[in-house]
Protein backbone atom coordinates (compact mmCIF):
# COMPACT_ATOMS: atom_id res chain seq x y z
CA UNK A 1 0.00 0.00 0.00
CA UNK A 2 1.28 3.47 -0.93
CA UNK A 3 0.14 6.81 0.37
CA UNK A 4 1.12 10.21 -1.03
CA UNK A 5 1.07 13.71 0.37
CA UNK A 6 1.33 16.60 -2.07
CA UNK A 7 4.42 18.52 -1.01
CA UNK A 8 7.72 19.26 -2.83
CA UNK A 9 10.67 16.96 -2.28
CA UNK A 10 9.62 13.32 -2.15
CA UNK A 11 10.82 11.03 0.63
CA UNK A 12 9.95 7.34 0.68
CA UNK A 13 9.33 5.88 4.16
CA UNK A 14 9.77 2.11 4.16
CA UNK A 15 8.08 1.02 7.39
CA UNK A 16 5.55 -1.75 8.14
CA UNK A 17 4.42 -0.24 11.46
CA UNK A 18 1.51 2.04 10.56
CA UNK A 19 1.81 4.19 13.69
CA UNK A 20 5.51 4.87 13.07
CA UNK A 21 4.89 5.55 9.39
CA UNK A 22 2.14 8.05 10.22
CA UNK A 23 4.27 9.87 12.78
CA UNK A 24 7.23 10.17 10.40
CA UNK A 25 4.94 11.18 7.52
CA UNK A 26 3.41 13.97 9.60
CA UNK A 27 6.87 15.12 10.66
CA UNK A 28 8.10 15.29 7.08
CA UNK A 29 4.93 17.03 5.94
CA UNK A 30 5.42 19.72 8.58
CA UNK A 31 9.00 20.16 7.31
CA UNK A 32 7.74 20.73 3.75
CA UNK A 33 8.42 17.35 2.15
CA UNK A 34 6.21 14.93 0.24
CA UNK A 35 5.77 11.74 2.29
CA UNK A 36 5.33 8.41 0.51
CA UNK A 37 5.08 5.20 2.53
CA UNK A 38 5.70 1.58 1.60
CA UNK A 39 4.96 -1.32 3.96
CA UNK A 40 7.16 -3.96 2.28
CA UNK A 41 10.57 -4.18 0.70
CA UNK A 42 9.17 -5.26 -2.68
CA UNK A 43 6.77 -2.31 -2.75
CA UNK A 44 9.63 0.01 -1.84
CA UNK A 45 11.82 -1.31 -4.67
CA UNK A 46 8.97 -0.84 -7.14
CA UNK A 47 8.35 2.72 -5.90
CA UNK A 48 12.05 3.57 -6.14
CA UNK A 49 12.14 2.27 -9.70
CA UNK A 50 8.99 4.07 -10.91
CA UNK A 51 8.76 7.25 -8.82
CA UNK A 52 12.43 8.08 -8.17
CA UNK A 53 12.12 9.58 -4.68
CA UNK A 54 14.71 12.10 -3.50
CA UNK A 55 15.57 10.14 -0.36
CA UNK A 56 14.61 6.89 1.39
CA UNK A 57 14.05 6.26 5.11
CA UNK A 58 14.42 2.51 5.52
CA UNK A 59 13.45 0.26 8.41
CA UNK A 60 15.54 -2.90 8.78
CA UNK A 61 12.70 -5.23 9.82
CA UNK A 62 10.20 -5.69 6.96
CA UNK A 63 7.60 -8.45 6.48
CA UNK A 64 8.93 -9.77 3.15
CA UNK A 65 12.68 -9.14 3.23
CA UNK A 66 15.51 -7.80 5.34
CA UNK A 67 16.20 -4.10 4.99
CA UNK A 68 19.82 -4.93 4.16
CA UNK A 69 18.60 -6.77 1.05
CA UNK A 70 16.69 -3.65 -0.01
CA UNK A 71 19.84 -1.58 0.54
CA UNK A 72 22.01 -3.91 -1.54
CA UNK A 73 19.49 -4.12 -4.39
CA UNK A 74 19.26 -0.32 -4.59
CA UNK A 75 23.01 0.17 -4.36
CA UNK A 76 23.58 -2.27 -7.24
CA UNK A 77 22.29 0.40 -9.63
CA UNK A 78 21.74 3.67 -7.77
CA UNK A 79 23.31 6.14 -5.34
CA UNK A 80 19.90 7.28 -4.07
CA UNK A 81 20.35 8.85 -0.59
CA UNK A 82 19.23 6.34 2.06
CA UNK A 83 18.94 6.67 5.85
CA UNK A 84 18.31 3.58 7.96
CA UNK A 85 15.88 3.89 10.89
CA UNK A 86 16.25 0.84 13.09
CA UNK A 87 15.30 -0.51 16.48
CA UNK A 88 18.70 -2.19 16.60
CA UNK A 89 21.01 -0.06 18.72
CA UNK A 90 24.30 -2.00 18.70
CA UNK A 91 27.28 -0.37 17.01
CA UNK A 92 27.79 -3.49 14.89
CA UNK A 93 24.27 -3.15 13.43
CA UNK A 94 25.07 0.41 12.41
CA UNK A 95 28.35 -0.62 10.78
CA UNK A 96 26.68 -3.46 8.84
CA UNK A 97 24.04 -1.07 7.47
CA UNK A 98 26.69 1.49 6.46
CA UNK A 99 28.77 -1.22 4.80
CA UNK A 100 25.70 -2.32 2.83
CA UNK A 101 25.40 1.20 1.42
CA UNK A 102 23.38 3.32 3.86
CA UNK A 103 24.36 6.99 3.95
CA UNK A 104 23.28 7.35 7.57
CA UNK A 105 21.83 5.34 10.46
CA UNK A 106 19.52 6.42 13.27
CA UNK A 107 18.39 4.17 16.10
CA UNK A 108 14.78 4.23 17.33
CA UNK A 109 13.51 6.08 19.22
CA UNK A 110 14.99 9.13 17.54
CA UNK A 111 14.68 12.87 17.95
CA UNK A 112 12.30 14.34 15.33
CA UNK A 113 14.44 17.46 15.09
CA UNK A 114 17.58 15.41 14.52
CA UNK A 115 15.91 13.29 11.84
CA UNK A 116 14.83 16.38 9.88
CA UNK A 117 18.30 17.90 10.34
CA UNK A 118 19.97 14.79 8.97
CA UNK A 119 17.59 14.60 6.01
CA UNK A 120 18.25 18.25 5.22
CA UNK A 121 22.01 17.75 5.52
CA UNK A 122 22.06 14.69 3.27
CA UNK A 123 19.96 16.37 0.59
CA UNK A 124 22.22 19.43 0.72
CA UNK A 125 25.23 17.19 0.11
CA UNK A 126 23.55 15.62 -2.91
CA UNK A 127 22.72 19.03 -4.40
CA UNK A 128 25.96 20.77 -3.40
CA UNK A 129 27.96 22.08 -6.35
CA UNK A 130 31.52 23.06 -5.47
CA UNK A 131 33.14 26.18 -6.93
CA UNK A 132 34.18 25.47 -10.48
CA UNK A 133 37.83 24.54 -10.73
CA UNK A 134 39.54 23.06 -13.79
CA UNK A 135 40.50 19.76 -12.16
CA UNK A 136 41.96 18.31 -9.02
CA UNK A 137 44.77 15.85 -9.65
CA UNK A 138 46.73 13.74 -7.19
CA UNK A 139 49.06 11.33 -8.96
CA UNK A 140 46.81 9.08 -11.09
CA UNK A 141 43.61 10.28 -9.43
CA UNK A 142 41.66 13.00 -11.25
CA UNK A 143 38.49 14.86 -10.29
CA UNK A 144 36.67 16.91 -12.92
CA UNK A 145 34.87 19.51 -10.81
CA UNK A 146 32.59 20.79 -13.55
CA UNK A 147 31.32 17.30 -14.41
CA UNK A 148 31.47 15.95 -10.84
CA UNK A 149 33.36 12.97 -12.22
CA UNK A 150 36.37 11.15 -10.76
CA UNK A 151 38.70 8.66 -12.39
CA UNK A 152 41.80 6.75 -11.35
CA UNK A 153 44.35 5.18 -13.68
CA UNK A 154 41.99 6.09 -16.52
CA UNK A 155 39.01 4.24 -15.03
CA UNK A 156 35.81 6.07 -14.12
CA UNK A 157 34.80 5.92 -10.44
CA UNK A 158 31.18 5.52 -9.37
CA UNK A 159 30.90 7.47 -6.11
CA UNK A 160 28.10 8.13 -3.65
CA UNK A 161 27.60 11.78 -2.63
CA UNK A 162 29.40 11.05 0.66
CA UNK A 163 32.37 9.42 -1.08
CA UNK A 164 32.54 12.34 -3.50
CA UNK A 165 32.61 14.79 -0.59
CA UNK A 166 35.39 12.87 1.16
CA UNK A 167 37.44 12.75 -2.03
CA UNK A 168 37.13 16.49 -2.71
CA UNK A 169 38.11 17.32 0.87
CA UNK A 170 41.18 15.08 0.86
CA UNK A 171 42.33 16.10 -2.62
CA UNK A 172 42.06 19.81 -1.85
CA UNK A 173 44.32 19.26 1.16
CA UNK A 174 46.63 16.68 -0.44
CA UNK A 175 49.80 16.25 1.53
CA UNK A 176 48.19 17.51 4.74
CA UNK A 177 46.58 15.62 7.61
CA UNK A 178 42.84 16.17 8.07
CA UNK A 179 41.58 15.21 11.51
CA UNK A 180 38.65 12.84 11.96
CA UNK A 181 36.39 15.58 13.32
CA UNK A 182 37.39 18.09 10.64
CA UNK A 183 36.47 15.57 7.95
CA UNK A 184 33.17 14.79 9.65
CA UNK A 185 32.32 18.50 9.94
CA UNK A 186 33.21 19.22 6.32
CA UNK A 187 31.45 16.25 4.71
CA UNK A 188 28.60 15.43 7.10
CA UNK A 189 28.10 18.53 9.27
CA UNK A 190 28.82 19.61 12.83
CA UNK A 191 26.23 17.28 14.37
CA UNK A 192 28.32 14.28 13.23
CA UNK A 193 31.46 15.16 15.21
CA UNK A 194 32.58 12.09 17.12
CA UNK A 195 30.65 9.68 14.87
CA UNK A 196 33.78 7.83 13.83
CA UNK A 197 32.05 4.64 12.68
CA UNK A 198 30.25 6.42 9.83
CA UNK A 199 33.56 7.96 8.78
CA UNK A 200 35.50 4.69 9.07
CA UNK A 201 33.01 2.70 6.99
CA UNK A 202 32.87 5.29 4.21
CA UNK A 203 36.67 5.58 4.09
CA UNK A 204 36.81 1.78 3.78
CA UNK A 205 34.30 1.79 0.91
CA UNK A 206 36.19 4.55 -0.87
CA UNK A 207 39.48 2.70 -0.52
CA UNK A 208 37.91 -0.32 -2.22
CA UNK A 209 37.33 1.88 -5.27
CA UNK A 210 40.64 3.77 -5.22
CA UNK A 211 43.35 1.43 -4.05
CA UNK A 212 45.12 -1.36 -5.89
CA UNK A 213 45.48 -3.02 -2.46
CA UNK A 214 42.97 -1.60 0.05
CA UNK A 215 44.82 -3.32 2.90
CA UNK A 216 47.85 -1.17 2.10
CA UNK A 217 46.38 2.14 0.91
CA UNK A 218 48.50 4.75 -0.82
CA UNK A 219 45.81 7.35 -1.63
CA UNK A 220 43.94 7.55 1.68
CA UNK A 221 46.46 6.92 4.42
CA UNK A 222 45.60 6.72 8.11
CA UNK A 223 47.54 9.01 10.43
CA UNK A 224 47.28 7.13 13.75
CA UNK A 225 45.44 9.06 16.44
CA UNK A 226 44.82 12.03 14.13
CA UNK A 227 42.96 11.41 10.89
CA UNK A 228 43.75 10.84 7.22
CA UNK A 229 46.06 12.20 4.56
CA UNK A 230 46.37 11.88 0.78
CA UNK A 231 50.08 11.75 -0.09
CA UNK A 232 51.13 13.64 -3.24
CA UNK A 233 53.82 11.02 -3.84
CA UNK A 234 53.68 7.30 -3.43
CA UNK A 235 55.79 6.26 -0.48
Amino acid sequence: MLTLRDQSRQILIVEDDNDTAEVVSALLESAGYTAVTAETGSTALSEIDTASPDLVLLDMHLPDMNGLDVLRKVRASSFLPMIVLSGYTQERDKVVALEAGADDYMAKPFSPEELVARINALLRRVEWTPPVEPKLTVRQLELDMARRQASIRGHKLHLTPIEYGILITLMRSAGQTITHDALLRTVWGEQYEGDYSVLRVNISRLRQKLEENPRHPTYIVTVPGQGYTMPTRRG
